[in-house]
């Protein structure tokens, strides 16, 4: 599965572009916590984006776990072998401090250079508060944030609760055999009505092999 540290970021897609966090309007703030020690916390996924067909927005994507590791052959994900594009994405976790909550801000490959950056000039980042400021009227597409340190307390990172992994909530988790379903039909099986499956769906589980060669995270 394509999943990272910050240092092989490069080795992937361009930039991407309780909840997610966001910054609607332009000049509008937060003050949050980067969930974060060190930069070895620090992961990356390589995804594809799909519709978000359950979103009002004809713009909303979900993302999808890519298969294919930096350098494996193309056919290991079929996303990849159909021509979908690769991203890099950030899922970072900060705690919201007006809302007292943890959110997850999802961030492009250009983020993961700043969050490494932040890491070498605040040890133990998660002690520091920072202030992110939006510059970009809502709907830009030129949006920028400015963010600055504020201020450290003595925190511990336990203090915040247990940080959601990405993969299986943020990112699609999907077998090749998923993906292949979803190229043919439009769909996720486990996204339809599958209590009486039609005969074309039996017909498809029943072609399609058990995946017994799921590849380990790194």
């Amino acid at each position: 599965m394509a999943r990272f540290n910050v240092a092989n970021a490069d080795n992937y897609g361009g930039q991407g572009g309780g909840g997610y966090f966001s910054l609607k309007e332009d000049k509008e703030t937060a003050q949050v916590r980067f969930l974060y020690d060190t930069v070895d916390d620090i992961e990356g996924f390589a995804v594809h984006e799909i519709p978000d067909k359950n979103s009002n927005s004809p713009y909303a994507k979900k993302s999808v776990n890519c298969l294919r590791e930096y350098g494996a052959p193309v056919d290991d994900c079929p996303f990849c072998k159909a021509g979908k594009p690769v991203k890099v994405k950030y899922f970072v976790p900060i705690w919201n401090i007006k809302e007292n909550r943890m959110q997850t801000w999802e961030r492009g490959k250009k983020f993961g250079g700043r969050l490494s950056s932040m890491c070498s000039r605040y040890p133990h980042l998660y002690t520091h508060i920072f202030e992110i400021e939006r510059q970009g009227a809502s709907g830009s597409t030129e949006t920028q944030y400015e963010i600055w340190e504020t201020g450290q307390t003595d925190v511990k990172l336990e203090d915040f609760g247990e940080i959601q992994n990405p993969l299986g909530s943020h990112v699609l988790d999907k077998s090749a055999e998923d993906m292949q379903y979803y190229l043919d039909r439009g769909s996720f099986m486990d996204d339809e009505d599958t209590a009486t499956p039609s005969r074309d769906e039996q017909q498809y589980i029943r072609r399609t092999p058990a995946n017994t060669n799921r590849r380990e995270v790194f």
